[in-house]
């Protein structure tokens, strides 16, 4: 073999392993966000993580209301957060909206 195609093996090879290497860093940041092994989240991910909490936005249905919620914020996929106002006897959910419906996310934990 001659030297020209051992560097250009060991060019193909290191940019194949930088190139897996970012791919796993991508696929684990977006894990930690949201639960889901993707590439990028989804607008409604298994975990949202909100106001220092952590929601459960597994197997939900859509159709549920806004009524009594606010917009708040965004999940990591761009879904709108929408929860109530803070008082003490606030629920123990959220709701995200997305263009296919809205959906009720339960917190992590809760009864």
């Amino acid at each position: 073999m001659s030297r020209n195609i051992r560097i250009l093996m060991t060019f193909v090879v290191a940019v194949m392993v930088v190139a897996a290497i970012a791919v796993g860093v991508r696929l684990w940041t977006v894990h930690e966000q949201t639960s889901d092994w993707a590439l990028w989240p989804r607008e409604v991910p298994s975990k949202v993580q909100f106001a220092g909490r952590d929601y459960n936005c597994g197997a939900v249905g859509r159709g549920e209301t806004l009524y009594d919620l606010t917009l708040q914020g965004h999940t990591a996929g761009g879904g709108d957060i929408y929860a109530q106002l803070p008082k003490p006897d606030a629920s123990v959910f959220i709701a995200v909206r997305t263009n296919g419906g809205v959906y009720k996310c339960n917190l992590l934990g809760a009864p």
